[in-house]
Formats: structure tokens, C-alpha cells, sequence
């Protein structure tokens, strides 16, 4: 279906303006003077790139742990109420075989979503410090391994795209070349590297940061740490859990200020998210939300991750300071660029058409995947 939308306030490459915007076979096309299928009347609402969320283990009540198909799938098909059109299903540190089925699971759904597209796989670990585990599975921790890294990207199939690692491990430098030659983007987290082992990271080419300030050597000033090393350096680009719990939200307001758009937006949200009832699991552990995070129903001071939305994440970085424009790019064409993905990520003629259409309280009215429309 060919579709205009007509006179809207829209996000664009070169800033935020009122422009007709045009579709035609799943791409944004310059506007015609001619008959489309559907008309939209742009009136109060804005129009912003479709969001990708590079970090995600789950949502709806299905996660990547459930080693199935069908349970991402599902994943996709929620995610794209919540403005979602690209996601990296991301894969704990666990046992090899759980983490080896989580895999083969993701890219086996691979081309049969319904709903947000699996644009890659993201590989939490599993070479990643003792000292650093997180919500890991320590079990499942490994020192960097030739063979395992092998055996993760063949059960990838092609679409692991992102890997977590520590970057003071003995033999990382291996594992860079191969993710090198395979495309792989290497980001420092669970991780409890000096300044200067991170800068030897960066000089391996690992150049992006996971959950920035969260599981990793902290800023300090005598040794800025791996968060110092992704804040510091330019070339690094760094992602951040912009829920207000995870970081603070002044301090998620000074990256976005300081680094601008070589931070990247996520959810790292958990299994239970969006959830209606329960029993609410994540990881195979039970959970309970407290004071809008999930939290150990064992143990309710232990935070086990987020119950974020990426439009929830956009919303929360506006209401903090933030522009609508830097907003949409953190979003959007930020893990568009860092991920190489060059079809998507901006309103751009030629680009695939994923668009959210909000209205002007910022709640969400339509969302379009590939050219196609979604009422929410």
C-alpha cells in the first residue's frame, strides 16, 4: 500500500520540520502529485524513524530463555505496539548448550516475524569477568575461547551482530579478529577493566560500551574505568538504560548532552515486561517489580533488570531535557550506524520505511513497518 502523510512534524536528518512524507513499496519516495492508497493528515502529530532496540532479553512474558521460536515471535509482534520495527534478541551469559539453543531459537525465527524484524543477535558474554557477573549465569562464564566463539556464530547462523565482552581478559584479542572478519560489534560490559585496559580494548576495536556505568569499572579519578573510556573517547559509542533506576537520570541527561548521538538507547528489558498476570520469571528466576524495576521475588533488594519500552526510554530522556530530535536519534539512527545498518534509522528517500506516528502528548497512534501501517 502506498501511503502519504500529509503536513506532519517530522524528524529528518537535518532537524525537526513539517513535511508531507511519501511511501511506496515498503520505502520512504519523495511525494507526488498523484492518487495514493492511504492518506494521512499529518494536523498535530509527529513522525519519528521506527525505534531499534540493540539489547533486549524479552517482553510480553517471552524471552530469549525460553530456547523457542515461537516465543520470539511473539516478542516481535508485541514490540511493534511499542513503536518497535528492529530488535536484537539478546542471549544471557548461561550454560553452552542453554545459550547454543537460545541462539539456534533466534535465528530460526529469523524471516517469519509478524511483527518487528530480527535485525540481528545480540550475545550477552559469555566471556565476560567473575568479578562483574550481574544477572548472569556464572556458570556459564568462560575466558575467551576461539572454539565457543566458533560454535555461537555458527548457530547464529549469520545474524549474531553484537557480542559483550571484558575486555582485560586474557586472549580477547583473538576473539576481536575473528568478530572482526565476521562483522561482529564488540561492546565492553560485565566488565571490570582499568582505564587502560579499556583503551587496549579500543585498540582491538572494541569501540561500544554495554549498559553504560551498569556491571562495569566505574569512574574514578585516578582510574576512569571502562565507564571513564567510553565517556572520554569519541570514537567509543556507549548504550544506556534511560529508565531513571538503572542510572540516574541527571547522569543519563549528561551523556546524552556530552556524547549526543553516539549513545544508544535501550531497554535491556526482562522477560515479564509488559506482562499482564502472573507467575513473572526472568532468566528462570522469579521476579516482582519494585519502584518500576524487576527485582528478585527471593531477595527484593537484588535488581534483575528492567521493565523498560524504548518508547518509554524516549519519552523518559525528553521529559529529562532532552530534544524530541536527539531523543529519536538515540533511538533510531545511532544503533542504525553503529550496527552499519544503512536502510534504516532516519525518514530518508531510499530507506525502509519505519515510522512512528505519535500524537502531540507523544502517546503513540500509528506505527508503520515496511511501508505497512499499524493502528495502536
Amino acid at each position: 500500500m502506498n501511503t502519504l502523510i500529509h503536513n506532519v512534524m517530522a524528524v529528518l536528518p537535518d532537524g525537526m520540520r513539517k513535511t508531507d512524507i511519501a511511501i511506496e513499496n515498503g520505502l520512504f519516495t519523495e511525494p507526488e502529485k498523484k492518487t495514493y492508497d492511504q492518506m494521512i493528515e499529518g494536523g498535530e502529530l509527529i513522525a519519528v524513524p521506527g525505534f531499534i532496540d540493540t539489547h533486549i532479553h524479552g517482553y510480553g512474558g517471552y524471552g530469549t530463555e525460553d530456547s523457542s521460536p515461537d516465543a520470539i515471535l511473539a516478542m516481535s509482534e508485541a514490540l511493534l505496539r511499542e513503536g518497535v520495527t528492529a530488535f536484537f534478541p539478546t542471549v544471557y551469559t548461561d550454560r553452552r548448550e542453554r545459550m547454543l539453543s537460545s541462539i539456534r531459537a533466534i535465528a530460526e525465527a529469523a524471516g517469519k516475524e509478524k511483527g518487528a524484524e530480527i535485525a540481528g543477535i545480540h550475545v550477552e558474554g559469555p566471556f565476560i569477568s567473575p568479578r562483574r557477573i550481574g544477572a548472569q549465569n556464572p556458570e556459564g562464564r568462560l575466558d575467551p575461547d576461539p572454539e565457543a566463539m566458533k560454535e555461537i556464530i555458527e548457530a547464529g547462523k549469520g545474524l549474531v551482530r553484537a557480542m559483550t565482552i571484558a575486555p582485560e581478559l586474557n586472549g580477547v584479542a583473538e576473539i576481536a579478529d575473528i568478530a572482526r572478519k565476521k562483522n561482529i560489534v564488540l561492546l565492553m560490559g560485565h566488565t571490570d577493566a582499568s582505564y587502560q585496559e579499556a583503551l587496549s580494548g579500543m585498540d582491538m576495536g572494541i569501540r561500544h560500551a554495554t549498559h553504560l556505568f551498569n556491571a562495569m569499572s566505574g569512574l574514578n579519578h585516578r582510574n576512569p574505568g571502562v565507564a571513564g573510556c567510553a565517556l572520554f573517547h569519541e570514537e567509543m559509542n556507549a548504550e544506556i538504560i534511560a529508565d531513571g533506576i538503572h542510572v540516574n537520570k541527571n547522569l543519563v541527561r549528561f551523556v546524552l548532552k556530552t556524547k549526543g548521538r553516539k549513545t544508544v538507547l535501550i531497554t535491556d528489558s526482562l522477560r515479564p515486561t509488559g506482562q499482564e498476570t502472573g507467575p513473572f520469571t526472568a532468566n528462570s528466576n522469579a521476579v516482582m517489580m519494585k519502584d518500576g524495576a524487576w527485582v528478585s521475588a527471593e531477595n527484593p533488594s537484588l535488581l534483575e533488570g528492567s521493565a523498560l519500552t524504548m518508547h518509554k526510554a524516549f519519552r523518559n530522556v525528553i521529559s529529562w531535557g532532552i530534544s524530541i530530535e536527539d531523543a529519536s536519534a538515540c533511538c533510531s539512527f545511532s544503533p542504525a550506524a553503529v550496527y552499519g545498518m544503512k536502510d534504516r534509522g532516519c525518514i530518508e528517500y531510499g530507506r525502509i520505511a519505519d515510522l512512528v506516528l505519535m500524537n502531540s502528548d507523544l502517546s503513540i497512534r500509528y506505527v508503520f513497518h515496511k511501508g505497512e501501517a499499524y493502528v495502536v
